[in-house]
This record gives structure tokens, C-alpha cells and sequence, in this order.
């Protein structure tokens, strides 16, 4: 089994009591930006040292949630400050991306200048995104599909050539081509049946997250049943995982040290800017069902306790959380990665280092030896 660290480059300073949307520029300090961006940089490099299989960046906007609004740009001066780690994204946001032909290119690029280091992902991404961008939630999963099939042909056709309904190319001689032939390991994030369904039938790498043990559950039922509708065997290495994860020395201790980053993390950030952009987007999108992209959860109400019930945050001692890992992984029927979100919040430096140096030497040799079984449908 594989462990991934994925973050979401959250603002380096506490904004408790001025989070909303949009939250405001007087909250914006360049320095505390710019300090944000290279912490996370030593936190990968300590990843790499450390043994861990990749690290994965998100796509945000508009808010101090995230600051990685291109991936594809953090990514690329990440790989020149490491040498072997796999880095990949999930991801880019294609429903809100102009003209995908330019993300197939820019991968293609990040594939070659990382001697085939990447691994490309993709979502359509959060309803935030689109308020963002103005782009009508109506089009989301149709924008999604076309462009998804845009990068897909471009990165495969001697000459591409495409008519749909937002995207018109003809006969493009794509340079560069990515460096792994005939295109980088595709990860597809989804949380809803139907989009679980298309990942499967893409014959792609699903991505789950956000989502309580008993409801993966049920969507790696549907992703071997969709897959084994069209004789698609599956492995571990088909679906990736992603949960909270922290670690300490004692149970007391991984508590204590992630609690308020925690509560900060899903109480603040998360729960209060996607609901007060949520109330805009309703009242800009009436004909919206919104009980289909409401969160999965109250973001608001959640607490450490709640979210360890749901099975989406794993803490405790390196021993204990593995334990809890293979749980998991025995109850929803195997997985390859583990998608791991270890710096919530305004986790400090010192609080996360002692965190991952625990998970290198205690947790990851016990993932490693892991190996992978065939699913069944």
C-alpha cells in the first residue's frame, strides 16, 4: 500500500471570526502568503526523505482555504526541489478551466521536465469554484466529460481533432507529448453513483474522499459492478483513499497536538466560507437541487469525535492508526493508496514534522508491506 500526502496549502495564519464569502483582501498579508508556500515546500522535501510514495496537491480559489489555485504551477517548482517523489493533483478543476487543450499541454510539460514523475488527476471540483468563475452549475458534469475527453484525445491522436458542445479543435499536432506513453496514471476524483460509474467505465483510477466509511462502501460496490458490466478486472491499485490521518507518540498526544487544527480545519474554514458561498450560488441558481451538492456532512457541527465515528479522521499512535487503516480497508474491500491529510488548519511546523517523521519510521514500513489482493465484483 501506497501513502500520498495531500494538502491543501491552507493560509499560514488563523482567520477565526473573519471567515465567510468572500472573506476580503485586508485579511491578505503577502509575507504570511509567501512563508505559507515555502513551509509547504520543507514539508514535502521531509516527505520525500522520509520514504513517503508522492504527494498531491488540490485546485482552489477565492478563499484562505487554499492557496494552490494552479497545481500545476506549485507542482512544477516542487519537482525541482525533489528528485523521486511521484507528485500529482487532484486536482484540476476542468469544469472551470477554459480551454483543457491547455492543461493537456501543461501536464505533458510538468511529465517531461519530472522524467515521468506525474501522476495527473482530476475533479470537477467543489460548488465554490464555479461562483468563482461563473460558470453555471448546470454545466458542471457535462464541461467536466468533454474536457476530460479533450486532454484523453489530445494526449493520444497523432493529430486531434474535436467538435462538442464548448470545446472546437482541429487537427492539433500536440507538443510536447508527455514523457509516459501513451499519457501519465489518470486518478479521477467522484463521490456521487453516477460519476462513480463514468470512472469506471473510463477505466480510470477512482478517488474517494470526504465521503464516511459506509458510504465508500457502497461506491466501490458500484465502481466493481460498473467495472465488471464491461469486463474491467480491478486491483487494489484502482481506487485511492482518502482520509485525515495525524499521529503521536500516545493516543493523548495525537489528540491534543491536531485537535484545534482539526476543529479549525472542518469548523472554520471548510463549514464557514462553503455555506456562505452556498447561499449565494442558491440565490444565483434556483433550479438547482442543492440536496445534491450540499456536503456530505455538517461541516459546522463536526468535531474530532464525530469525525473518527465516520470513519474520516485517523488518529492516534502509528500502531493505532494502522490498525484503523486496514479496518477500513477491510470493510469497504481494498484499496492502493492511502490519500493522506495530515497538515489541517494552521498546523505549525514543528507540531506536523514530529507528525510525519512518526509516520516514515513507524507507520509507512507497515503500509508498504501491505500487499495488494484482486477485487471482486
Amino acid at each position: 500500500m501506497k501513502l500520498f500526502t495531500f494538502d491543501f496549502i491552507p493560509y499560514g495564519r488563523n482567520l477565526k471570526g473573519h471567515l465567510g464569502y468572500p472573506v476580503g483582501r485586508e485579511y491578505f498579508d503577502p509575507e504570511v502568503a509567501a512563508e505559507t508556500y515555502q513551509s509547504h515546500v520543507r514539508q514535502f522535501q521531509l516527505c520525500e526523505e522520509l520514504g513517503f510514495d508522492g504527494i498531491s496537491l488540490n485546485e482552489h480559489h477565492g478563499s484562505p482555504y487554499g492557496l494552490d489555485n494552479s497545481p500545476n504551477v506549485f507542482l512544477s517548482y516542487i519537482a525541482r526541489a525533489t528528485s523521486k517523489i511521484k507528485l500529482t493533483m487532484l486536482g484540476n478543476l476542468l469544469p472551470i478551466h477554459g480551454h483543457p487543450l491547455r492543461v493537456a499541454e501543461e501536464l505533458a510539460m510538468l511529465d517531461c521536465i519530472t522524467r515521468g514523475r506525474l501522476i495527473a488527476g482530476f475533479v470537477r471540483g467543489i460548488p465554490r469554484e464555479h461562483l468563482v468563475y461563473s460558470i453555471p452549475l448546470s454545466e458542471s458534469e457535462a464541461r467536466f466529460d468533454e474536457a476530460l475527453d479533450v486532454i484523453m484525445g489530445a494526449w493520444t491522436s497523432d493529430y486531434f481533432s474535436h467538435q462538442g458542445r464548448f470545446f472546437n479543435y482541429d487537427s492539433v499536432d500536440m507538443w510536447p507529448r508527455p514523457y509516459q506513453q501513451p499519457h501519465p496514471p489518470v486518478w479521477v476524483g467522484a463521490i456521487s453513483h453516477d460519476s462513480t460509474r463514468r470512472v469506471a467505465e473510463r477505466g480510470v483510477t477512482l478517488c474517494c474522499n470526504f465521503v464516511p466509511t459506509a458510504g465508500v462502501k457502497k461506491q466501490l460496490e458500484v465502481f466493481r459492478e460498473a467495472s465488471a458490466r464491461i469486463g474491467r478486472t480491478l486491483t487494489d491499485d484502482d481506487v485511492v483513499y482518502g482520509r485525515h490521518i495525524f499521529v503521536g507518540e500516545t493516543q493523548a498526544e495525537a489528540e491534543r497536538d491536531c485537535r484545534e487544527h482539526v476543529q479549525y480545519y472542518f469548523n472554520n474554514l471548510l463549514d464557514e466560507i462553503n455555506s456562505a458561498a452556498l447561499r449565494r450560488l442558491q440565490a444565483q441558481n434556483p433550479e438547482i437541487d442543492f440536496d445534491r451538492i450540499k456536503p456530505p456532512f455538517d461541516f459546522g457541527a463536526a468535531t474530532m469525535e464525530t469525525l473518527r465515528e465516520r470513519g474520516l479522521l485517523i488518529v492516534g499512535t502509528p500502531d493505532s492508526v494502522f490498525n484503523d487503516i486496514m479496518e477500513q480497508y477491510d470493510e469497504v474491500g481494498g484499496f492502493g493508496t492511502i490519500l493522506g491529510m495530515i497538515r489541517m488548519g494552521t498546523m505549525p511546523e514543528d507540531v506536523l514534522f514530529r507528525c510525519l517523521r512518526l509516520i516514515g519510521e513507524e507507520l509507512l514500513p507497515k503500509l508498504h508491506a501491505v500487499h495488494e489482493r484482486v477485487a471482486t465484483a
